[in-house]
């Protein structure tokens, strides 16, 4: 899928992370891969993350799935709206449509949510720390949206729902199908639909300094594989003096000179960093194979599977790729045919064959292939 007439390197100059941005009739004849009821129907089992918000006599109220079937029954027919977060999980064919954001990296790419609403239906006035494109599939929704960082007025925790007592719309327009509001992070919006509707809300998520502790933590943890990257105790030879119970200042440095060579240690942080941000919410399962290196010489094509979460990273003479939380290492000399497959384009195995790419080569595609994270294309 393709925006309709826009220019995604003039979006990311002026908008991305920045301001909200209406880009109207970016896309044609939009339909949705899910109805309604469809939608009502993931919303009963427990494995799908789902949420029912309604407002009911002028006071929020928020509930968590799985829900049983009687309760759409007994909802008003309207002032509600239904959500179900990670639906690119659950409907797989909805990849071509996500494909339509490749201006943004996939490693920033958190989830997609389907939303169904009723007349009036909405979440209520708030802000989110994340980037988000809203897609309006079917029906229409009102949509305010503030200036970013305006988010001082006072918020309220209502029945679960964290709010925001009052706005300035910089925005205020009526989203039809096809129509993608762009949201960035800390800006108050409020979505409202006029009749029936169903948006897709296609987040972005980014890595936070508690996420790099976590990453280190677990790290050490599970035993360093990585040089120069020791759990090494505090030692203190140079005691001379009784201490009862002051932290001295050779503790302090001994601390800050450890953070320090953890920081400066670039291949670490990188390795880590792409590995976490490869993993996907939900665990996904592939269909795992025996081929050997020899059985991709001889195919005509192969392709990264387009299911998998993934991303990757060049340091050194190094190419880091990491699916699914699993890392795979490749000297830079493979750059060409890797980048090509990266991008998501088949690899033509008879080019590779004719440059005598070195056997070692096909032996990591096939690891990789097993995984079922890549696959024949011929």
């Amino acid at each position: 899928m393709q925006l309709n007439q826009f220019n995604p390197e003039a979006f990311l100059r002026k908008h991305w992370q920045k301001s909200p941005c209406l880009l109207s009739k970016a896309i044609s004849n939009p339909t949705s891969f899910i109805s309604a009821d469809e939608l009502a129907g993931l919303s009963l089992d427990e494995e799908v993350e789902s949420r029912l918000i309604y407002l009911q006599q002028n006071q929020w109220h928020l509930e968590h799935g799985p829900f049983e079937e009687s309760l759409f029954s007994r909802l008003p027919a309207n002032n509600w709206t239904l959500l179900i977060q990670t639906a690119d999980h659950w409907l797989t064919e909805v990849q071509p449509f996500l494909q339509g954001f490749n201006f943004i990296p996939r490693w920033r790419f958190d989830d997609l949510m389907i939303s169904y609403a009723t007349d009036g239906g909405g979440v209520g006035p708030h802000f989110d720390n994340y980037d988000v494109f809203i897609v309006q599939i079917e029906g229409t929704r009102r949509w305010q949206v503030g200036a970013k960082g305006d988010t001082d007025a006072r918020s309220e925790l209502i029945n679960g729902l964290l709010h925001l007592e009052s706005f300035t719309p910089i925005i205020d327009t009526l989203l039809e199908p096809g129509d993608i509001l762009y949201i960035p992070p800390d800006t108050a919006h409020w979505g409202q639909s006029v009749g029936e509707s169903i948006s897709y809300s296609v987040g972005y998520r980014a890595p936070q300094t508690k996420d790099i502790m976590a990453l280190l933590a677990n790290h050490f943890d599970a035993g360093s594989q990585c040089p120069n990257t020791q759990n090494l105790f505090f030692s203190d030879p140079y005691r001379a003096h009784t201490n009862t119970a002051k932290i001295e200042p050779e503790l302090i440095e001994w601390a800050q000179q450890e953070l320090a060579k953890i920081a400066n240690n670039k291949s670490l942080i990188c390795q880590l960093l792409s590995q976490h941000l490869s993993q996907s919410k939900l665990d996904k399962f592939f269909d795992t194979t025996n081929y050997l290196a020899t059985d991709i010489q001889k195919a005509h094509t192969i392709r990264l599977n387009p299911e998998v979460n993934y991303n990757w990273a060049e340091l050194d003479d190094k190419i880091f790729i990491s699916i699914e939380g699993e890392q795979f290492v490749f000297e830079t000399t493979f750059r060409k045919p890797l980048t090509t497959l990266l991008s998501g384009k088949p690899v033509n195995i008879h080019e590779l064959n004719s440059e005598n790419i070195r056997f070692d080569f096909y032996q990591s595609l096939a690891t990789i292939l097993n995984k079922g994270y890549i696959e024949f294309d011929d």
